[in-house]
Formats: C-alpha cells, sequence, structure tokens
C-alpha cells in the first residue's frame, strides 16, 4: 500500500473547506473580468461619442459632400440587398 496518502478524520469537512476555496477562487476571478469589461466598456464608450461627435463636425464642414456620401452608400446597400434572389 502507499502511505504517502493520509485519511482525515472529516472527509466531509475537508472536501467542504476544497469547495469553498474554489468558489472562493472561481468568485475573485469573476470579479476581475467584471472590472475588466467594465473598463472596456469605458473606453468603447468614450471612443464611441469621439466618432459620432467627428462624424458630426464632418456633416457640419461639409454638408454637401456628407449628403453625396450618404446616398451613395444607400444606393450601394439598396442594390447589394436588391440583388438577393427568394
Amino acid at each position: 500500500m502507499d502511505n504517502n496518502i493520509t485519511r482525515s478524520d472529516n472527509p466531509a469537512k475537508d472536501l467542504r473547506a476544497g469547495m469553498h476555496s474554489t468558489i472562493d477562487k472561481v468568485a475573485d476571478n469573476i470579479t476581475s473580468i467584471t472590472d475588466q469589461v467594465g473598463a472596456k466598456g469605458d473606453q468603447l464608450n468614450a471612443a464611441y461619442k469621439r466618432f459620432t461627435e467627428s462624424g458630426r463636425n464632418y456633416v457640419r464642414q461639409s454638408p454637401g459632400k456628407s449628403l453625396l456620401v450618404a446616398l451613395a452608400a444607400g444606393y450601394a446597400v439598396s442594390k447589394l440587398l436588391g440583388s438577393r434572389k427568394h
């Protein structure tokens, strides 16, 4: 027999302690991931605000060109979606 294996007097207590330790580690990892996702969400929100503001400024500075680009994009999308055969 293998003498390296030790038997506990209360295996249920040992199992509970191991489970609590594992659950605590998982909870810590989830908290860390949640914090990272929250930070990335804040970064994306800031980037979205910068992008929309720069788009608004571009439209204010050259409304004619913006209108032509919008018409061309609309035409291209309508051709792509209109060419589908049912």
